[in-house]
């Protein structure tokens, strides 16, 4: 059952980035990337607070983290690897569109897989590498076409 409802939001999620690139690109005609990217931020912060305050937490636990879960460092490497492409990635709808910023974008999961067994000891199936190379192509094809 989780795996039903984990890939139910998994299609979830990707249905809503391609309306949020395609709102994004009209917003970025007259907001700044960083207005828009702090107003994403801040809308993010009210909602999963509204939500952890709803499930029980306490405010100041939004700051307070398992020490045996995740260590600082990492924590501070995923924040500014997740704003680094969050900024990357208006930017770029800003000046390709959205459209070519998300086939370009979509070529992530062949780095998640590379990266996975570069810094994690991941498993790297040759079908993933395949399907990888195939949406990295595809992704290439159709830019280059345009």
């Amino acid at each position: 059952m989780n795996s039903v409802y984990g890939y139910g939001l998994a299609v979830v999620a990707s249905v809503l980035w391609g309306l949020t690139y395609c709102l994004d690109e009209r917003v970025l005609k007259s907001l700044s990337v960083y207005k828009l990217y702090f107003l994403h931020c801040v809308c993010g912060a009210m909602v999963a607070g509204a939500i952890l305050l709803l499930q029980g937490s306490y405010p100041g636990s939004l700051f307070t983290f398992n020490t045996s879960a995740a260590s600082l460092p990492l924590v501070l490497v995923t924040l500014a690897t997740a704003t680094t492409a969050a900024l990357a990635i208006l930017s770029s709808i800003q000046l390709l569109g959205a459209n070519t910023s998300a086939v370009l974008e979509i070529s992530y999961p062949l780095f998640v897989a590379l990266f996975s067994v570069l810094f994690f000891k991941g498993q790297l199936h040759p079908s993933v590498v395949i399907g990888g190379m195939f949406i990295f192509l595809g992704s290439a094809i159709i830019v280059l076409a345009k």
